[in-house]
């Protein structure tokens, strides 16, 4: 076992609370040792691994709590309501509340719920809801799922005058 001495170096000098016989094992850890980080690995380097992929995900995650929701008014066209398409991570996206209250009972509208699954690849509808005519409650709620590669929701108006549409979109903290 290898003993570091830091009087005998003069490289190293030990804090006035540190054993005198501190070992290498003491400061690196063994492949026994998993207080300190939770992982599969046994080796520093898979260790700072883990943590840089923890790091990248919390900060990604930071980035995507920015968008948080706006107005949209319809024209007639399927329109992005809320879009996240190329997030730097898993992110966790919970709910867009869609709030109705200008909405008439001649108006129809269809909100459609698209994920990609795959870097690069199509949106694929995952659902869809069509809302006609005044709705009771006037807030109304389109649960989302995790996601790796892009999510997005759409609003089509398909009857009636174009209308706003407040929108706010949560994520898991």
């Amino acid at each position: 076992m290898l003993h570091i001495d830091a009087e005998e170096k003069g490289i190293l000098a030990a804090a006035t609370d540190s054993p005198a016989d501190l070992t290498i094992a003491d400061v690196l850890g063994s492949k026994a040792d998993t207080a300190v980080i939770p992982s599969a690995t046994s080796s520093v380097v898979g260790m700072i691994k883990k943590i840089y992929e923890i790091v990248v995900n919390f900060l990604s995650s930071i980035l995507v709590l920015t968008e948080t929701g706006g107005t949209l008014t319809t024209d007639g066209t399927e329109q992005d309501l809320y879009i996240n398409n190329t997030p730097f991570g898993v992110f966790d996206p919970k709910v867009v509340l869609i709030d109705f209250e200008n909405h008439t009972a001649a108006e129809t509208i269809l909100i459609v719920e698209w994920y990609r699954i795959k870097s690069g690849g199509n949106w694929k509808m995952l659902d869809s809801k069509i809302f006609n005519g005044a709705q009771d409650p006037v807030l109304q709620s389109v649960t989302l799922h995790p996601n790796r590669f892009g999510i997005k929701v759409t609003i089509e108006k398909t009857a009636g005058a174009n209308q706003a549409y407040d929108y706010e979109v949560f994520y898991k903290v």
